[in-house]
């Protein structure tokens, strides 16, 4: 089961997205092994223009298995948060919490850089999609 990221969902529904990251969201969808949370799915819908498209995505989105955001997950998300900053790295609080949300759980699916960063200082799961490469 893997989180998909914002990063990742926004490549899917663009007409000319990735399609490398097309086919593994596609094949997640298929598996049954696509989840979201909160935060994904509010960064995802705000940026959708038109009715229609907002109404059968936010359908799609409410099939899927949605994390939680419990408090013991803002408290893991400042932790980090506050320990890379600590180290000179600042992350934006989405990424934080969207990891946080994942961390124990599920891997989170991904195009951007600070995932990597996150997993690399906190052994958080995740997949890494660029072009056509895949990194874990």
């Amino acid at each position: 089961m893997f989180l998909v990221d914002s990063s990742a969902w926004i490549e899917y529904l663009r007409p000319r997205g990735n399609a490398g990251i097309k086919a593994r969201v596609r094949d997640l969808l298929e598996k049954d092994e696509a989840a979201v949370c909160g935060i994904v799915i509010t960064e995802v819908l705000r940026g959708v223009r038109e009715d229609a498209a907002y109404e059968a995505l936010e359908g799609m989105f409410s099939a899927l298995p949605c994390l939680p955001l419990s408090e013991a997950v803002f408290v893991r998300a400042a932790q980090w948060g506050r320990r890379l900053q600590q180290a000179g790295k600042t992350l934006p609080t989405t990424d934080l919490l969207i990891g946080a949300a994942a961390y124990g759980h599920v891997a989170v699916l991904h195009a951007d850089v600070d995932f990597g960063l996150l997993a690399s200082s906190t052994g958080l799961k995740q997949e890494y999609l660029k072009g056509d490469r895949v990194s874990t």
